[in-house]
Formats: C-alpha cells, structure tokens, sequence
C-alpha cells in the first residue's frame, strides 16, 4: 500500500506526462500556473536543509531508522541479505526513488544465485523521457544502467563510487512498454568492483553495461561516513 507522500510524488510523475504530451497552445495556462506554484510555496517551509542523498531526507535519520553505525552497518546488511530491495533502500532515488518524482520509477528487487545477489527489474518509460522517436534517450539509459550496477555491489556488500560506466546500445528501446533489466557482479579486483547488466525488450537486447565501482573504506560495505577521510 503506498503512502500519502508516494501518492503525491505519482501525481507529479502523472502532471510531468501530461504536460510533456498536451498541445498548450491555446490553453489558458495562467490559473494553472498559479495552482502549481501555490502547492509549491505550500511545502516550502518544509524543506529540509541538509546532505542530499538517496537514502534519506537527513543522514542522522538515515542512521536512526536502520540502526546503522560506522560498527554496525545494519542499513547496508538488510540492503545485502535481501531485506531491503533498492527502491526501499534508495527512497529518494532519481531511477528508483518512490519520493522522487522525476523518477521513472524503476522498480529493482534482489535476487539470490548461487554466485550471490543479482538484481533484476523493470519499468515502463513514458514521454518524459524520450530521446529518439518513441525511444528511450540514451542518458536515460545510462543513468539506468549505473544505478542497476550501483545496487548490485550495495546488495553484495560492496558499495563503491562509479568509475567507469561503459553502456552498449544494442538495439532502439521503446517508450511505453514494458523493460525487463538484470544486473549481477562479475568479479572484484582489490577496491575495483566490476558489475554488468542488461536491458531488454522482451527478447530482443536493447542495452548492455559494465561498470567499474571504487570501494572506499570508510565504513563496512563501502559506504560513505560524511566528515571521513
């Protein structure tokens, strides 16, 4: 069941659509103006001032709701055990992120192997994000496939910040329709975190992408402790 504030953020992805899509011409946009800004100016005063991150609106709530700490990462075990998938992990996610409402959402889930955890997914992307006609935009894509590949090396323990992020464009990818999306490790080398993945349109491969993760040693699990050195 989602909750109020998701139901917010879907009415958001949903006026995005709209207004991306209608002919404006001719309408009166005005009032309508008006009503956007005042909503707006309604939830100013609750801005928060803080780090931004994916995980929370404060990194202090952020520690207190999974009783993580720099000697008990819980946060990051529940992430790796299966107990969080990412979009729970990551509310505010620009791919992911339930409460981010320029996120597609992308939905993720973990998945155990017998070589640990994969990640597998799917969405559906709508106008907002087009790039060539009735296609997917390629940095859209991209964003998509270093946030698969980032939440495969979360999930097995082994965070890291991106290095390289190589993306092969296979084959046009459809707007409006449903893409399936699997991500799995490939191999580490020392703090070097090699992860790959796919996106495919039914059967046919519209996208393929390595990613080269940097671990840090800043927390267990390769997190990142602001203030660290």
């Amino acid at each position: 069941m989602s909750i109020p504030a998701e139901d917010l953020t879907d009415a958001i992805r949903d006026l995005i659509e709209v207004v991306r899509t209608a002919d404006l011409d001719e309408v009166d946009l005005r009032a309508l103006i008006g009503s956007v800004r005042s909503v707006a100016d309604t939830l100013r005063p609750r801005v928060v001032d803080a780090m931004r991150m994916q995980a929370a609106l404060q990194y202090e709530h952020f520690l207190d709701n999974v009783g993580m700490d720099a000697a008990s990462p819980q946060g990051v075990d529940d992430a790796r055990d299966g107990r969080l998938d990412p979009t729970e992990f990551f509310p505010y996610s620009p791919v992911v992120g339930p409460l981010n409402p320029i996120a597609p959402p992308v939905r993720m889930w973990r998945v155990h192997t017998d070589n640990g955890g994969e990640i597998h997914g799917d969405v559906t992307f709508g106008a907002a994000f087009n790039g060539p006609p009735d296609c997917v935009h390629g940095g859209v894509i991209a964003e998509t496939m270093d946030e698969l590949l980032g939440c495969v090396c979360v999930t097995n323990g082994l965070g890291g910040f991106t290095g390289t992020l190589t993306v092969i464009y296979r084959s046009p990818t459809p707007l409006g329709t449903r893409l399936t999306l699997r991500g799995w490790h490939d191999r580490s080398e020392g703090r070097k975190i090699f992860a790959k993945g796919t996106i495919h349109h039914g059967d046919t491969l519209c996208a393929e992408a390595e990613g080269i993760f940097i671990r840090s040693d800043s927390l267990p699990g390769g997190g990142v402790r602001p203030g660290a050195t």
